[in-house]
């Protein structure tokens, strides 16, 4: 409520309420104004109308002019009716024994288990449905059957409120057992393991979906009423069509085995020449299997592509590397370090780091690194199913060249199609860091780091409105139904130019450029009357963060902007203050992000233009907590998060399926209390 966001975002909400909105064509709309017919006592001028309007069932639907259903029709306030945190359930067991064998050596074994089950609850489901004008009445005593013949399917933009939330179950596991050995052997400290862990995850529909083509017959046959409240016989039918079954499972493995060792191979000035080496090899496998149904595209809320399989992929990885500390001087110390890794498929990476540590008086020390990177994709990123989505309201420049440039009827809110890649390739990086720690007394330091990141062949997929904005490269991306493909759910029209899906297929693809300075300040220690205070802030000042869209082209900077997917902001941090009394602690503590122009980029479909412009506001918390600790044994904790009870800062980010505010980095709950107690034995 403290967003506004049916006042501000009116046009990033659904034009599928409840009342539907009829959703005319061309010659509908043309016909029903040559007779006079009007909505809310104005002449029909839309293509989106609404019979109820401006009576739109408030307040899950809304009369909002300005809004997507536009001013003869009805908005739905998805936001309202959406769960922002699910319910969950969480078990889990840790346990280890150690053997002691003889003076040197012991022998250990691990085991962990978890599970994970939560209820991911959406919005009701939605659905374009078609009905004979005859089954409308205010419509068929307009004569438009009888004018239109060919032209008398109705469609009709609907929320199924009566269907109840869409409603997931998702339920995790993960099991880790562990064994192995460490000790001393011929001088040196060694650590053997051996490591099976096995995930598995499942996707259940339990609530709210339903099945496609059961859900269009009755509509069609006026079972189901698209206008308001069915009769009993539409209820329970919908009740019949409900999916209650799990509709995806995935299980992923891993086997590993281990080694690492160190000792001293020389004396220096400074201390010992220490050696560290080590391997490892590991088999990694990832399972995906979709249900009968789901691969049949037949279910209302949960679509697949058409083309999704089952998919089982795996690899063997192995890495070896080497560490060498050599303390030249009590003032200087030296680091290298090497490690080489081998991916099946993927291929294989050397990566160096060198470090170096300089201590020219007791209260200064100067640190530098330097190395080379890598991420290898996962075999999600490679032999993921292809899974379905939409973009943010984007125009279309083919449809906005064919129709004057008009943004209210070329912006649109299209499919998306995400697809794996087993070609990729591993990213690589390279970083720099150069830095100071000074501690003046013995409660107080202050350190400063310079860091530079640089990265090529990002996995990535292409932004949505990266494709749309660059046609002349990406247009083999942007599939039509004007294109004979043979692509399942694209059924070929050559006079149709709309765009049946963008897809967005994981590739390596340009260079990302990074740095920024790192800033640390404490003081401890500082002993009273009333107790024992120390104060800590900890900050990072972002000075270039710019990336290419894809290979070749520019760089882009999202350093205090939102840009398609993100933002970095310029500046954030953590201040703390503790207290310390005998059994007692106390800490209040601040989070801080900056603020930061915003997309600006969302469409107004209704009115045709780009939304005002926004600069987010910084995003501050205080959170306060504190502990009681009686004994060894016994802690008791208690706190209050966001203790202002401040909202997240609007903002107009289309990205994201949530509007008002951005996600990734803000918490809408508000003040929230936690109490916790620890006993040891």
């Amino acid at each position: 409520n403290d967003l506004k966001i049916p006042e501000r975002l009116p046009h990033l909400l659904s034009s599928a309420p409840s009342p539907g909105n009829i959703r005319l064509t061309g010659d509908q709309r043309d016909y029903l104004q040559s007779v006079g017919y009007t909505i809310n006592g104005k002449p029909v001028a839309n293509r989106t109308i609404n019979l109820s309007a401006p009576n739109c069932n408030p307040p899950h639907s809304l009369y909002l002019p300005d809004g997507i259903g536009g001013d003869q029709a009805c908005t739905y306030d998805y936001m309202r009716d959406l769960e922002l945190y699910p319910r969950t359930e969480k078990t889990g067991l840790l346990g280890r024994g150690v053997l002691q064998l003889g003076r040197d050596h012991q022998l250990y074994a691990e085991v962990a288990y978890s599970r994970a089950k939560s209820w991911y609850a959406g919005t009701s489901n939605r659905i374009n449905g078609e009905l004979d004008v005859s089954m409308i009445p205010a419509l068929a005593a307009t004569g438009l059957g009888d004018a239109l013949p060919d032209d008398r399917t109705i469609t009709v933009r609907t929320r199924l409120l009566e269907a109840g939330m869409r409603t997931s179950q998702i339920t995790s596991t993960g099991t880790r057992l562990v064994t192995g050995l460490t000790g001393t052997l011929a001088g040196w400290e060694y650590d053997l393991g051996l490591n099976h862990s096995v995930n598995t995850v499942s996707d259940r529909d339990v609530h709210g979906y339903l099945l496609y083509d059961k859900t269009m017959e009755g509509i069609a046959s006026g079972l189901i009423n698209p206008f308001g409240e069915s009769s009993a016989a539409g209820r329970a039918y919908l009740d019949s069509i409900q999916v209650n079954e799990e509709v995806r499972r995935a299980r992923g493995t891993m086997d590993s085995i281990d080694v690492k060792g160190n000792r001293p191979v020389a004396r220096l000035d400074g201390g010992d020449l220490m050696l560290a080496l080590g391997a490892e090899w590991r088999r990694e496998r990832s399972r995906s299997n979709p249900s009968e149904l789901l691969l049949s595209d037949n279910i209302l809320g949960d679509p697949t592509p058409g083309d999704g399989v089952t998919t089982d992929g795996s690899r063997r990885v192995g890495a070896v590397f080497a560490e060498l500390v050599a303390p030249l001087t009590r003032s200087l110390e030296l680091q290298f370090a090497l490690r080489h890794d081998r991916y099946q498929v993927v291929g294989s990476t050397t990566n160096p780091k060198v470090g170096v540590r300089w201590q020219p008086a007791a209260s200064v020390m100067v640190r530098a690194s330097a190395g080379t990177g890598f991420r290898a994709p996962s075999l999600a990123d490679m032999v993921r199913p292809a899974t379905t989505g939409s973009s943010a309201t984007l125009p279309d420049p083919v449809c906005m060249a064919e129709n004057d440039n008009d943004l209210g009827y070329c912006a649109d809110i299209w499919e998306t199609r995400t697809y794996s890649n087993p070609k990729l390739k591993p990213e690589r990086s390279r970083q720099l860091s150069l830095g100071i720690v000074a501690q003046p007394t013995r409660q107080a330091s202050i350190s400063v780091d310079y860091w530079v990141i640089s990265k090529r062949d990002l996995i990535s997929t292409l932004g949505d409105d990266v494709i749309l904005g660059n046609l002349a490269k990406y247009e083999s991306l942007v599939h039509r139904y004007n294109e004979d493909e043979g692509l399942p759910g694209c059924d070929y029209d050559p006079d149709d130019s709309t765009i049946c899906f963008i897809e967005l297929r994981k590739e390596n693809r340009g260079r990302h450029k990074a740095s920024g300075v790192d800033l640390a300040a404490e003081l401890k220690g500082l002993k009273t009357d009333w107790g024992s205070f120390g104060v800590r802030l900890t900050g990072t000042l972002a000075l270039v963060s710019k990336q290419q869209t894809g290979n070749g082209d520019p760089y882009v900077s999202n350093l205090g902007r939102f840009v398609t997917d993100g933002v970095v902001q310029r500046w954030r941090h953590r201040l703390s203050v503790d207290w310390e009394r005998g059994p007692w602690t106390l800490t209040l503590s601040n989070s801080y992000i900056g603020s930061y122009e915003d997309q600006n980029s969302a469409i107004d479909t209704n009115s045709g233009t780009v939304v005002a412009p926004n600069r987010v506001k910084a995003y501050s918390l205080w959170d306060l907590s504190g502990s009681w600790s009686p004994n060894k044994a016994l802690t008791l904790r208690a706190g209050i998060q966001n203790l202002a009870d401040t909202s997240p800062p609007y903002s107009n980010q289309a990205y994201f399926f949530i509007s008002g505010y951005d996600p990734s980095y803000t918490d809408p709950r508000g003040r929230t209390y936690y109490l916790s107690a620890q006993y040891r034995f």
